[in-house]
């Protein structure tokens, strides 16, 4: 990737369908609109920019450009509130200087997942978002105008939260059609697991969370590293696992807040295994180094593996999900790498 580093949710309940036609500011049709939309964005965003007559300029001065695309300070700064509320950390300018780094790299990786997903024709339709934020909102215990509401009452518009999503969907469906359908699990493959398992009965089974950051080369490693730590440090504080594994996980489960479920001793790389073993219930590992970028575990709960039958397809759905985001990682890796972003903050 060819770039310049960086210097450093009640009021009235918005429907579905309207939380559908803001998206559609940004489709050519609605071009004419797009005027009260940004006079709606510099309002909104005043309480978070600085109170300067330049306030307009300001807020619509790139942050990055991604292959000739615009990052505004504006969609910067609604990214770290969300980030900030999702995370459920208190907001201060230390908070927002820590995050802004780690949620603008998330932007880039947004737009290069966006525009790859053009690329190949690969739509994400209306139908698909106003799901995922259903699913969101239940996970909130609020209904979807209730969700939308709280987050116009933290000074985010809803599209912040619509273009991630929208862009999540577009990458999982880039992963799911063109890089899972090349994995190859083997009869062995599956064996070898199912032998390890079948050894193991009586062990213990570990419902865990995790937050995954990547390393791209040896050079990236100690800003990887302390990405990670800075991560650890808002959990430390009370931040919230799964609001900070949605904004920053570069795993595949980070769409659901890093949950993977329920796993049998051996099931995990060795190092994770390793770590899990020191953790009990509700406690939150550091930063585990990894074949591909450093962990962060959450052991949610624990339970005795009562010799339940080794179930194959699972085994095969598990060795499938390790390979597809291996791969998914890599396919981000070239995709950054061949990039021309500038960062401009």
């Amino acid at each position: 990737m060819n770039r310049r580093r960086p210097a450093g949710y009640s009021g009235a309940a918005i429907s579905r369908d309207e939380c559908m036609s803001v998206r559609k500011f940004y489709t050519p049709g609605h071009r004419s609109r797009i005027g009260s939309f940004l006079l709606l964005c510099c309002l909104i965003s005043i309480a978070f920019l600085p109170r300067t007559t330049a306030l307009a300029q300001e807020a619509f001065r790139p942050a990055a450009v991604v292959n000739d695309e615009v990052i505004s300070v504006l969609d910067l700064a609604m990214r770290v509130r969300l980030a900030i509320v999702g995370a459920g950390v208190n907001d201060s300018p230390e908070v927002r200087r820590r995050l802004t780094p780690q949620v603008l790299r998330g932007l880039i990786d947004e737009r290069l997942q966006m525009q790859e997903a053009g690329r190949l024709d690969i739509a994400v339709s209306d139908d698909q978002v106003a799901n995922a934020l259903q699913q969101i909102s239940q996970q909130n215990g609020m209904s979807e105008g209730q969700f939308l509401s709280m987050l116009r009452n933290r000074g985010i518009i809803p599209t912040t939260l619509i273009d991630q999503i929208r862009a999540q969907i577009a990458w999982q469906s880039i992963v799911q059609r063109r890089l899972r359908p090349t994995i190859v699990i083997s009869d062995e493959e599956v064996q070898e697991v199912a032998d390890r398992l079948a050894s193991r009965q009586g062990s213990i089974e570990r419902r865990i969370a995790e937050i995954f950051v990547s390393v791209e080369s040896a050079a990236q490693e100690d800003q990887a590293l302390a990405n990670a730590n800075r991560l650890l440090e808002q959990l430390r504080a009370g931040a919230n696992f799964a609001g900070l594994a949605r904004q920053f996980s570069q795993s595949g489960t980070a769409s659901l807040g890093g949950d993977r479920g329920w796993v049998q001793d051996g099931e995990l790389p060795e190092e994770l295994n390793k770590a899990l073993a020191q953790m009990g219930p509700g406690d939150v590992s550091p930063p585990i180094r990894s074949l591909s970028g450093f962990t962060i575990l959450l052991l949610r709960d624990l339970r005795k593996n009562e010799g339940q039958s080794i179930d194959r397809t699972r085994i095969q759905r598990n060795l499938t999900d390790q390979r597809v985001n291996q791969l998914a990682q890599r396919s981000m890796q070239e995709l950054r790498r061949t990039a021309n972003v500038d960062v401009r903050i």
